[in-house]
This record gives structure tokens, C-alpha cells and sequence, in this order.
């Protein structure tokens, strides 16, 4: 299911006002010209592209929005050429529900005063219709973002781009269908519910699956997904002797029903408590291994239940290059660093070389034996995002830029890292971060950048911190 090298796709759509084709009777056909001619110069740059037809009434705006829709565009650019009024557009965008970008997309780079002309004004001035809607769209409460600049110039196409990549991720995170298994981490409370205004909006609420239902699901497996699952483990890792084949056995049927699970809800991100399913003598797994190689496949997942967390991993990993849940364990005060870890879940597609799989003990309410992974992330840039509610609750995510490093952790399991951050007191970082309210519940993400992470926010509405 890996979606995050995927062609980022812009849906162009072009509109003008009805008054124009009875004042200039050919003025649809050279904006459709026009249009053809963004439409290539955004694929040169590797995007893909569809473009609408003009659209002049109402009933044609909503018709292409809605193929554009169906046609699974990542972001829906207006592209003013020309003026279109704000009230042949916004219902149908609206309705779209597509994240949106205003660009007017006149053709003329160079303004000319000896040659500017009424010809030249119909395709010329778009910049009062992207101020008509955006006006509109903002009284109205909907986040949208905006472009100004030519195709000639590289930083438009560039954040042509970015608001691309970050429509995806918005995409993906609100058609995520998210699974909670086992409930909610008790007292837990930094981590959002669905009491948010920002989760409404998106229209995000997870479909609780209880620990019976799962002990049932765990019952009823196919023998035979599970013997493939057996091989496909032993292909894939390093396999302790502390990990024999009941171990195994076990651990590939709890994956295999749990991808039933997701497969029935047509889910592609998922919070499990640990707490709830270690506990019970049906289960007795925290399903790390299966979360960690469904990871690798581009599925949302957060531990403890925390199925929001869960959601932006998904749209981070739809995409970005990769991302993983992890949480920040420790701080070296000294060199300013931290420590990212979990118990043994982490995205797989981020291990160093060949993970491993070992053994773990849980000892609460009953003994529960199960396996984990055990690998280094990737070394590179990253950053760690988090997303949570401000005390409106509204959408917020917060970002902190560093790299991960060389160095290893080999006196500890699971996946981890050592992170620096680029701003360079760890103290300052921290606090910073606290400040703004993130949670301890982050993902990490390759490829991102700060301009895509601030365009995220844009589009959705979301405040923003960048540290």
C-alpha cells in the first residue's frame, strides 16, 4: 500500500465570468489555451496533471470539481486567468471537500505599459478573483492557500509542489477510516479525543474494536495465511532463538488478524493498547510486529490506542519519503540530543539493516510472552511532528527540524534513533515544544520540509510551530 513516491497530482481548475464570452466570444478557447499551457509546465516539473474545462456557470464549476474529485487530484488549484466571481465557485469547491490553492495564473510575465491592452486585461487579471474567493472562503471558515507568481519562476512551481504534497498528506489522514484496538491507554489525556473540533471538521472518529472482538478475530484465522506469514518473518528478519516457532506461530496469527481487521473497514491507520490485549490469556500480544511491517506498507500506526497519532503517520507517510511513530525517551543535556524509542514497534522501511526479532515480556494482570523488533533508524535529515488540539480545540502541529544520527544505542531494544535537533540547545527545544502543547506521541518523517509542514497547517487551518 505504499503511496508515498506516488506522482504528486493538481487538479487545474480554470473559470471565468458568463459576462466575458458574450463581450469576447473567443475568450473561453484562449484561456483554455492558457490552461494547457500551465498544464505543461507543471508536468515538466514531474507533476501530474488534470486539467478542467473552463468553467463560466455554477452547474459547470460543480461539474468539474466533481471530476476532478473522482479523478484523485491531491490539491485543487483555482487558477484564476481571468476574473470568475467568488459566488460561481465556493459552493462547489466547498462541496469538493479537496484541499485548495488560489493561483491567478495569468500568462503575462512582464508588464508591458505601450502594449498592455483590453486583450491583455481579459487574460490578465485573475489577481481580483483569487481576492474575491479568498475573501469569501475566509468569512466563510474555510481553510484554503494561496499562490502568487508566474510559472516562469521556479519558487511558484516549488510551492506549487509543496501545497501538492501536503494536500496528499491531508488526504490521505482524512481517508484513513481509523481502528482502535483495545481502547484508550487509561489517563493518558495529552493525546486528542474525539471531543475536537479539528477531528469533526475532518470528520474523524475511529471504529472501536474491543479485546473480545479481537480474541474472536484471532479464533477464526486462515492456517495457511498464517504459514505464509511464518515464512514471510523468516525471510524478513534476524530471528532470536528466544523467539521459537509457538512464538512465531502466535505472532503471525495476531497479524493476520489484524489485518483483517483493517481490511474489513477498508482502514489504513490504527491506535492498539498494549495494556488491554497483553492482559487478556486470548491475546496476550501487543501486535509490534505486525504494526511495524504494516508500517513498511504505508499504514498509520500509534501505540496505546492513540489512533489520532496513528492518522497524521499516515498522511505523513502518503506523502513523504518515510515516517514512524516514536516518542522521545531521553535528553542528553550535554551534546543536545534525544533519544527516540518505543517498545518495539517502528516503521521497518526505516531500519539501517535487516531488523531483528526478539523476544519480550509483559507481567501485569497475566504473563505475556511476544515479539518485538529490534533495529536503528535511518540516518538523514527528519523531523519529528506532532499533531494535537490548541485549548480551542483546534488542529495544531507542531515540528521540531533536526537529524538523525551515526551513533548507535546498542545497549537497548526495539527501534531508535538519536535525534539532533537543529536548534542548537536541546533546553530551548524542549521548552519550546511544551509551550506550544505537543504531546508525547510523535511521528518521525524523512523528506518533509518545513515549508510542506506550514502548508499543511494552511490548508487545514491548523496552527503551526516549527522548532
Amino acid at each position: 500500500m505504499t503511496d508515498g513516491q506516488r506522482t504528486l497530482k493538481i487538479g487545474l481548475l480554470p473559470g471565468m465570468i458568463e459576462l466575458y464570452e458574450r463581450l469576447a466570444p473567443g475568450l473561453r478557447e484562449k484561456l483554455g489555451e492558457v490552461t494547457v499551457q500551465a498544464k505543461a509546465v507543471l508536468e515538466a516539473e514531474g507533476m501530474a496533471v488534470a486539467a478542467g474545462e473552463v468553467a463560466a456557470t455554477r452547474e459547470q464549476v460543480r461539474r468539474e470539481c466533481q471530476r476532478l474529485g473522482e479523478a484523485g487530484v491531491d490539491l485543487l488549484v483555482v487558477a484564476h486567468v481571468t476574473y470568475c466571481p467568488s459566488g460561481v465557485l465556493v459552493d462547489a469547491i466547498v462541496e469538493a471537500g479537496v484541499p485548495t490553492v488560489l493561483w491567478p495564473a495569468q500568462p503575462m510575465f512582464e508588464l508591458r505599459g505601450e502594449t498592455y491592452d483590453f486583450d491583455t486585461v481579459l487574460l490578465n487579471h485573475g489577481v481580483h478573483g483569487t481576492q474575491d474567493l479568498a475573501n469569501v472562503l475566509r468569512r466563510r471558515g474555510v481553510a484554503f492557500g494561496v499562490v502568487h507568481g508566474h510559472w516562469k519562476q521556479k519558487d511558484t512551481l516549488a510551492q506549487l509542489r509543496e501545497f501538492a504534497a501536503a494536500g496528499r498528506a491531508l488526504r490521505a489522514m482524512r481517508d484513513s477510516q481509523p481502528v482502535q484496538i483495545g481502547g484508550h491507554f487509561e489517563d493518558m489525556l495529552d493525546l486528542p479525543l474525539t471531543d475536537q473540533l479539528f477531528l469533526e471538521r475532518m470528520g474523524l472518529r475511529p471504529t472501536a474494536v474491543d479485546v473480545d472482538e479481537f480474541a474472536a478475530r484471532i479464533e477464526g484465522v486462515d492456517r495457511s495465511a498464517v504459514r505464509e506469514m511464518i515464512e514471510a518473518y523468516r525471510r524478513e528478519f534476524r530471528i532470536d532463538t528466544a523467539v521459537d516457532r509457538d512464538l512465531l506461530k502466535k505472532t503471525a496469527v495476531g497479524e493476520v488478524a489484524l489485518r483483517a481487521v483493517l481490511n474489513e473497514r477498508n482502514s489504513t491507520a490504527f491506535g492498539v493498547n498494549f495494556l488491554t490485549l497483553c492482559n487478556d490469556a486470548r491475546v496476550a500480544d501487543g501486535l509490534h510486529v505486525a504494526a511495524s511491517r504494516l508500517m513498511a506498507e504505508g499504514y498509520g500506526y500509534a501505540g496505546e490506542g492513540d489512533w489520532v497519532t496513528a492518522v497524521m503517520v499516515r498522511g505523513l507517510m502518503a506523502a513523504f519519503e518515510q515516517a514512524s511513530f516514536t516518542e522521545i525517551f531521553s535528553v542528553g543535556y550535554a551534546d543536545n540530543r534525544l533519544v527516540l524509542r518505543h517498545w518495539g514497534e517502528g516503521n521497518l522501511a526505516l531500519a539501517r539493516e535487516k531488523p531483528r526479532l526478539t523476544a519480550s515480556e509483559f507481567a501485569d494482570r497475566i504473563e505475556a510472552k511476544f515479539a518485538v523488533t529490534d533495529f536503528e533508524f535511518a540516518t538523514g535529515e527528519a523531523r519529528l511532528v506532532n499533531w494535537n488540539a490548541t485549548p480551542d480545540g483546534r488542529g495544531q502541529l507542531v515540528a521540531i527540524r533536526g537529524h538523525v544520527e551515526e551513533e548507535r544505542l546498542s545497549k537497548v531494544g526495539g527501534p531508535r534513533a538519536i535525534f539532533r535537533p537543529a536548534v542548537g540547545d536541546v533546553r530551548e527545544v524542549l521548552t519550546r515544544y511544551a509551550e506550544a502543547g505537543g504531546s508525547h506521541h510523535l511521528g518521525v518523517a524523512y523528506g518533509v520540509s518545513d515549508q510542506t509542514i506550514q502548508k499543511m497547517g494552511r490548508l487545514a487551518g491548523w496552527q503551526v510551530e516549527v522548532i
